[in-house]
């Protein structure tokens, strides 16, 4: 790539790429599944893709918390992809091997790229899970591509359903801007259900991305309007954690029931805000028997 279509670099001024790769590839090596790395183009830049299951099954795609990228599904994979064709994404602008070019800026521009990104992969018609900022990305398409979209799962949304609270943001925004090992540990406990614990070569690999890199996402997470989650139409499972911290479970569980129409919603006792990585086993089962289900 050269001009126009160079590569937005995600690196901190002396930051250095080989390590944070070394760390995704190492927390890769946690899937234990066959799996293939693709590039997919797109008006926004190389977008990279793992794939894992069996070709011609029915497709699901995964999109990842912020900053974690697709290799933290390593704890759901071997479940899901025993009988769906995964399509784990890295969203660009965030830390992950996707090679942005130019920057998703708004909801309409996610729902282009992913028409892209569906149109890449040769899939009609996808399930679409998403954790986190993942979560709210999945709420967002669903509300603009419901004719791309079969079921859609969201694992702890981020904001979406409620504002986020601003211990939540400040921690966040600490750890970003000064990503010291202790800092950034911090905030993973913070976020980490009371008794337990998260896998160290994800942790390792969180803490490689953001003292290495800073995300250049331009669609930043929020509270998504009545008249956007009214616009949803295919079946959604809401999982989220009673101990998640960014916001108040109960608020937002009592807005997705009232605002998405025919939601199931599932409240998973002693977990916070790291579900997959938290309870993958339990995260895993719910989502099996969702998509299991005739719509």
């Amino acid at each position: 790539m050269s001009g126009k279509e160079q590569s937005i670099s995600f690196y901190r001024s002396g930051g250095n790429p080989d390590l944070f790769i070394k760390a995704y590839d190492h927390t890769l090596r946690l899937w234990q599944v066959s799996v293939e790395s693709v590039y997919i183009p797109s008006s926004f830049g190389l977008t990279h893709v793992l794939a894992a299951g069996p070709e011609g099954a029915e497709p699901l795609v995964l999109l990842h918390g912020f900053g974690f990228s697709s290799t933290a599904w390593f704890g759901n994979i071997q479940a899901l992809s025993a009988g769906y064709r995964i399509y784990a994404i890295d969203f660009p602008g965030d830390i992950n091997k996707s090679r942005s070019t130019r920057p998703i800026k708004n909801k309409a521009d996610c729902a282009a790229w992913f028409t892209e990104m569906l149109d890449g992969l040769h899939i009609e018609k996808a399930n679409v899970c998403g954790h986190s900022y993942g979560g709210f990305l999945a709420l967002v398409l669903a509300a603009r591509l419901s004719s791309r979209i079969h079921k859609i799962i969201a694992l702890a949304p981020g904001a979406s359903l409620q504002p986020q609270s601003k211990e939540f943001f400040i921690r966040s925004l600490l750890a970003g801007m000064l990503p010291t090992t202790k800092r950034i540990n911090r905030l993973m406990d913070y976020m980490t259900g009371k008794g337990n614990t998260i896998n160290q070569t994800i942790k390792d690999q969180f803490i490689a991305a953001m003292q290495n890199a800073l995300p250049r996402t331009k669609l930043f997470i929020s509270y998504l309007k009545d008249v956007e989650l009214e616009l949803i139409k295919v079946p959604v499972l809401l999982l989220i954690g009673d101990q998640d911290i960014q916001y108040d479970v109960e608020k937002a569980v009592a807005r997705a029931r009232k605002v998405i129409q025919g939601i199931e919603v599932t409240v998973i006792p002693g977990t916070g805000h790291g579900l997959p990585l938290e309870k993958p086993d339990i995260v895993n089962r719910f989502m099996l028997d969702f998509l299991g289900r005739k719509s």
